[in-house]
């Protein structure tokens, strides 16, 4: 009975570990080719598994288009949490988890030409995944900016928007540091780190009351 156990949890695990190992193939390939270009035969040379084998797992392109994007917001997950536990000022803090929420994101698509494309796609065909992704941001900077205001770091009133207010307008900038002239990967750090200034001096304490 429990050798039955444990077969079905190392299957599990193998399936699981498969299904990570597709989706980070079909990252590298929609990020290099864009959606269109990249076929399901594509996709299994990359992973390196058969074309049977990637149909056990998926039914077509779209099944492994809304894994990938599931299994990115998973690593990205994990960056947003090891970004609030460091330390230093908030305007730092801030900038750190938009590096690694935003940021890993625009990285993991090589801020490529088919960037568009893939936006588009998202909405079109992976509108719960995109959903989930853009909610861990939301999450997560609500968690930060709660904090620092409980620990007297910031006051988010002096912004004078509300907490969900100041999180989507964030959220817009950070998606409007994309357009215009695309920037480099690095470029768009830097951006993502001057409005996570902006933002933080808008939430600043005022020292003068204070005295």
């Amino acid at each position: 009975m429990s050798d039955r156990s444990e077969s079905s949890a190392t299957s599990a695990e193998d399936g699981k570990g498969r299904i990570e190992q597709i989706a980070e193939a079909a990252l590298r390939l929609f990020a290099r080719y864009g959606y269109k270009r990249t076929s399901m035969d594509d996709i299994a040379r990359e992973a390196g598994v058969a074309r049977a084998t990637l149909y056990l797992h998926f039914k077509g392109k779209d099944d492994v288009f809304r894994a990938m994007l599931a299994s990115l917001g998973g690593r990205v997950e994990t960056r947003c949490r090891e970004a609030l536990a460091t330390r230093g000022p908030f305007s730092e803090r801030l900038a750190a988890l938009m590096e690694a929420h935003h940021g890993a994101a625009y990285s993991a698509f090589s801020a490529g030409e088919h960037l568009g494309e893939l936006k588009a796609v998202m909405v079109a065909i992976a509108g719960d995944e995109l959903a989930a992704f853009e909610m861990l941001f939301v999450r997560f900077a609500g968690d930060l900016f709660e904090d620092a205001a409980a620990r007297g770091e910031i006051a988010i009133a002096r912004s004078g928007l509300s907490l969900n207010s100041l999180i989507t307008t964030m959220m817009r900038a950070a998606a409007g540091a994309k357009y215009g002239d695309q920037p480099s990967c690095e470029d768009y750090l830097v951006r993502l780190r001057e409005i996570a200034a902006v933002f933080a001096a808008a939430v600043a304490p005022d020292v003068t009351r204070r005295g």
